[in-house]
């Protein structure tokens, strides 16, 4: 496993790295963006006592596999914003452990599956100290003959109180031969918690779909323009540009 030492904001290309990374950040507040990744790719992160790590990723590429893990420490954050336009099979697994008490995660996830995609995402959370905090929002448009699944579990061990996690799992479905899974769980071993998950999988909105082409936009328009409201809240974890260039392959897939 390569380990990569970080010290100030970077850009990284996975495809120039080894497939197995360990990111090593030193104390502080860290903006780091990834994108360009390997068939099958392993990364793995630990957030130091009082640091702050905004990690963006951008996938746009085949991808097999990909696992991240993270660590956060006492009053450590973590922010993530995952693009995911990666095509054909992929297998996401995200483990994030709050070993800390204070630690915080917000994952913010924006996948698109279409053609034969067959994508699954889980997305793990293990609340290991008290005092932790937890939001993990999927969002996914499925279409044409793909199939794509959210899952994942919070886990609040036994006298982790005061600690807090909220699950959201939501799918628009584009057609009949479409196929949408939304899976979250929760797990407490205490009562001194709050704890929330929601699920929702539905088609694309009749009305919706009506009400734009009747002003005169043609079916392909619409469409595209109701999944980039639903898909647009991942562009604030990018650059401007960056962003530009996801708006411009989420019109490309579609």
């Amino acid at each position: 496993m390569k380990t990569i030492n970080i010290d100030k904001d970077l850009e990284y290309k996975i495809t120039d790295l080894s497939d197995e990374i360990s990111f090593n950040l030193t104390k502080g507040e860290h903006f780091i963006t990834l994108v360009d990744f390997n068939k099958e790719n392993t990364l793995e992160f630990d957030v130091k006592e009082g640091s702050f790590l905004h990690l963006s990723i951008f996938a746009n590429c085949p991808i097999e596999k990909l696992k991240i893990s993270a660590n956060l420490e006492k009053d450590a954050r973590l922010v993530v914003y995952f693009a995911d336009f990666t095509h054909q099979v992929n297998k996401c697994e995200a483990a994030v452990n709050l070993n800390g008490t204070g630690a915080n995660l917000e994952w913010h996830l924006a996948s698109l599956s279409s053609n034969s995609d067959n994508k699954n995402i889980s997305v793990s959370v293990l609340h290991n100290a008290p005092s932790t905090y937890a939001k993990v929002d999927n969002y996914g448009v499925v279409k044409d003959a793909s199939k794509l699944v959210f899952a994942g579990t919070s886990h609040i061990l036994n006298g982790m109180i005061g600690s807090k996690t909220h699950q959201n799992a939501k799918i628009m479905v584009f057609d009949p031969n479409s196929d949408a899974v939304a899976k979250p769980i929760l797990k407490i071993d205490e009562n001194d918690i709050e704890a929330s998950h929601a699920a929702a999988v539905g088609k694309i909105s009749d009305e919706h779909l009506f009400y734009l082409t009747s002003r005169g936009l043609s079916l392909d328009d619409a469409k595209m323009l109701i999944t980039l409201g639903y898909l647009k809240p991942i562009f604030k974890g990018f650059t401007e540009e960056k962003a530009n260039e996801i708006n411009e392959v989420i019109g490309g897939r579609l």
